[in-house]
């Protein structure tokens, strides 16, 4: 698994939704873990220093995630909007330099595991790791009860080495997903940018000129923006809250396309800023 890792196409990296579908034959791998909504600047640097010991190891880079975010799940009132699917967190760790993106359901059954359980079963176990790379902020197990502390002395017993990165403190914008979410929410595109280090991008689809996302979707204020619709330019209106997505009952963000020939299909959709006129 090593060797075909190592020769993966640029475009596409592996998506493995669950421990069931890492591939058997995966061998030793280095880990980075965390949500990684958005895939930020600070994101970014938490994987260079990864793939740095993955290289020196000669070992597949493989990055764990989670979904749903494990606040929505534990109901800590947390903003939670999604600034990635997983499918576009999975293309952005790949251009950062993962070999591989595993998705761990977060669910009540997964908060509950203590810090040794999860280490010894999810990481040691099933993903074979020799090294785990995190921020100094890293928490894990049952009510978070396990630190980079934890981390250093199970792994000591389990076989890998933890290193823990300093969170970076960017002088233009905070590096934080929390961040990124409050400046869309408020508008502030431009802010947004900086903190991701690219313009925001929304994966939806398209019935004719009306773009549907997922409920829990970020999405700025309503109005008209300036957008790319897979890599085409025109202009969108965010429309908040139109129709019932799912069973809960949350209303899904629509875009409605003002520009174009129509169309049917999965699109994204990347946001540069208000149109004229806009406030």
């Amino acid at each position: 698994m090593t060797a075909a890792l190592a020769q993966r196409a640029p475009v596409r990296t592996p998506l493995w939704y669950g421990l069931d579908e890492v591939p058997a034959d995966l061998g030793p791998s280095v880990l980075t873990i965390g949500v990684f909504d958005g895939l930020h600047r600070g994101h970014r640097r938490l994987v260079d220093h990864a793939r740095d010991v993955a290289d020196e190891r000669g070992l597949p880079l493989v990055l764990v995630t989670f979904d749903p975010h494990p606040a929505r799940v534990l109901g800590t009132g947390k903003d939670t909007a999604t600034l990635s699917s997983l499918e576009h967190r999975a293309e952005l760790a790949g251009a950062a330099g993962a070999d591989a993106v595993c998705v761990l359901r977060f669910t009540r059954d997964l908060a509950g595991l203590s810090p040794e359980e999860f280490a010894r079963h999810v990481l040691a176990g099933v993903l074979d790791a020799r090294a785990v790379v995190v921020g100094v902020n890293f928490t894990f197990g049952a009510r978070a009860a396990g630190d980079v502390t934890t981390l250093q002395q199970l792994g000591a017993g389990l076989g890998f080495t933890t290193h823990a990165v300093p969170l970076l403190q960017a002088v233009d914008a905070p590096c934080s997903s929390s961040y990124t979410r409050r400046c869309l929410r408020a508008g502030d595109l431009d802010a947004a940018t900086r903190a991701l280090g690219r313009p925001h991008r929304v994966d939806g689809r398209r019935s004719g000129n009306l773009v549907t996302l997922d409920p829990d979707t970020a999405v700025p204020p309503p109005g008209r923006y300036h957008a790319d619709v897979n890599g085409r330019a025109t202009v969108v209106r965010v429309i908040d809250g139109v129709g019932v997505a799912d069973g809960a009952g949350a209303a899904a963000p629509v875009l409605r396309i003002d520009a174009g020939p129509a169309g049917d299909g999965p699109v994204a959709v990347t946001f540069h800023g208000r149109a004229e006129g806009e406030r």
